[in-house]
């Protein structure tokens, strides 16, 4: 467990957590299914997301680099993006009762922690946020977060901070500590381009190796490693 934060790690006014691979796990495949229909519509052929790189993306940002891949120039879908991005919403959640996802070990309780000592929780994901609202409802998160950065205007991973870490000092003030919560090295990466501590967890799919040439603050298995032993 590396450790470099000049605080304890529940000391701070206010936190951020990613969604997918940090809160939750899906073991569904609605959102990524969402994406091909989307992306098919658009194109005018089946699509996959194949070759485009998802873990650490933002869902326009996984768009984007898709129809890319796909040969399709960006004037060509660019001026629909609002419409585009209503119909990967509504795909999402049309299907929502195909979910199979969890809150993963140790996260209700870090939640309530923290909560507990009155910190600000919000929210900085990739998801579109009728998405990442769906989610966290359905694993019984949704109520711990009164912040709420989804990616919706954003295309990089440090756009979403930087518009999440707005929010907070909207509701906390300009001199709040904050830290996030992520568990790929673009989580971290965006965390450092905002001067912003963080913690990761290997929770997703990137073991501690894959941590490090982008060392986080505080690198843990999982939530329940802060948990006092039981």
């Amino acid at each position: 467990m590396l450790a470099c934060l000049d605080r304890e790690w529940d000391a701070f006014d206010a936190y951020l957590f990613d969604i997918d691979g940090t809160l939750l796990h899906c073991r569904d495949a609605v959102h990524y299914f969402g994406f091909c229909n989307v992306l098919s519509d658009i194109v005018g052929r089946p699509m996959s997301l194949d070759g485009v790189m998802t873990q650490g993306n933002v869902d326009v940002g996984i768009l984007r680099d898709a129809l890319a891949l796909a040969g399709m120039q960006e004037e060509a879908w660019r001026p629909r993006l609002p419409q585009i991005r209503q119909a990967l919403s509504d795909y999402v959640i049309t299907h929502k009762h195909e979910f199979d996802a969890a809150a993963l070990p140790g996260v209700r309780e870090v939640l309530t922690h923290l909560r507990g000592k009155q910190a600000v929780l919000g929210i900085a994901t990739g998801n579109l946020g009728p998405i990442g609202q769906a989610k966290l409802e359905h694993v019984g998160l949704w109520e711990f977060f009164t912040i709420h950065g989804w990616s919706d205007e954003f295309e990089t991973r440090a756009d979403v901070f930087r518009g999440a870490v707005a929010k907070v000092k909207e509701t906390a003030g300009e001199q709040v500590s904050l830290c996030v919560f992520g568990d790929t090295p673009t989580d971290v990466a965006a965390a450092r381009a905002n001067h912003l501590a963080v913690i990761a967890v290997t929770t997703g799919i990137y073991e501690a190796e894959d941590f490090a040439s982008c060392p986080p603050d505080l690198l843990l298995r999982s939530f329940k490693d802060l948990l006092p032993p039981r």
